[in-house]
Parts: C-alpha cells; sequence; structure tokens
C-alpha cells in the first residue's frame, strides 16, 4: 500500500510566476504548492497520487488551454480526491465537473479562504471513504 501525505498538495498553473510563488508562500500553512512547468505532467501525477487530496489551481491565462484541461481530465478520472479551482474559465463545460470555478476578478484573499475550505471539506470526505473502506473490508475478510 502506498502511503498518502494527508497534505493537500496545490499546484499553481498561473501566467505570472511571481504571483504564483506568492500565493503558494500565502497558503504553505494548510497545503503543499507547487508552480507548474510545462514540462512537469509525470511528476505532477506522481505527486498527486502520493496525497490523499490534491488541487490545480488556474488562473484566467491558462483556463482555456485545451492540454491543462485534458490533464485535469486525466487526473479527476484517476484520482478520487482531485479538484480544480480555475479562475476566469469562459468555458467551463470544458473542465471536469467537479472542477470549482471563480470569477476572473476574484481577489486572492478569498481565492486562498476558497482553496482553505474546500481542502478541508475533501480531507473530511477522504477520511470518511477510507474509514468506511476500512469496514467494509473487515466485514468481508
Amino acid at each position: 500500500m502506498t502511503p498518502h501525505h494527508s497534505t493537500p498538495t496545490v499546484w499553481a498553473f498561473y501566467s505570472n510566476r511571481n504571483e504564483a510563488e506568492n500565493l503558494i508562500n500565502r497558503i504553505s500553512d494548510f497545503c503543499e504548492g507547487h508552480v507548474w512547468d510545462a514540462d512537469e505532467s509525470v511528476t505532477f501525477l506522481q505527486d498527486i497520487d502520493a496525497h490523499r487530496s490534491s488541487w490545480m489551481l488556474v488562473d484566467k491565462k491558462h483556463a482555456d488551454d485545451s492540454k491543462i484541461q485534458a490533464l485535469a481530465f486525466r487526473a479527476t478520472e484517476q484520482y478520487e480526491f482531485f479538484r480544480c479551482l480555475i479562475i476566469g474559465s469562459e468555458t467551463p463545460d470544458k473542465w471536469p465537473e467537479t472542477a470549482i470555478h471563480l470569477d476572473k476578478n476574484t481577489l486572492s484573499t478569498s481565492i486562498i479562504d476558497r482553496l482553505r475550505n474546500e481542502s478541508h471539506v475533501l480531507r473530511i470526505a477522504s477520511s470518511r471513504v477510507r474509514h468506511m473502506r476500512r469496514l467494509q473490508n473487515r466485514q468481508s475478510s
């Protein structure tokens, strides 16, 4: 069984690296943050595999990038507790159903608050599902 980190991981897909790094510094008290680099799709998938819950945080410039959308669908299919937080997408229907969409003018504090709250909810859901599966495995043994 692969050990999982309980701290959520967040990948920031931002066009402005300084903005992404600043955001990651601000969320470091409740998650492990990474700035996306186009050559990191394998690292990205390995990282989200090692965490109980994971996030893709996408800015307006990348919100309609079909390669990132495809990566989001792939991760959503493979990982039960993977979510996307998309800022300013003009085509929200091209993202997984579980994606959360925010307005393009959303303040960074609102983004951080939403990410913190949703991560907490995801952590609770993950914990409950793991507990139920353990009970089911115990009963079938």
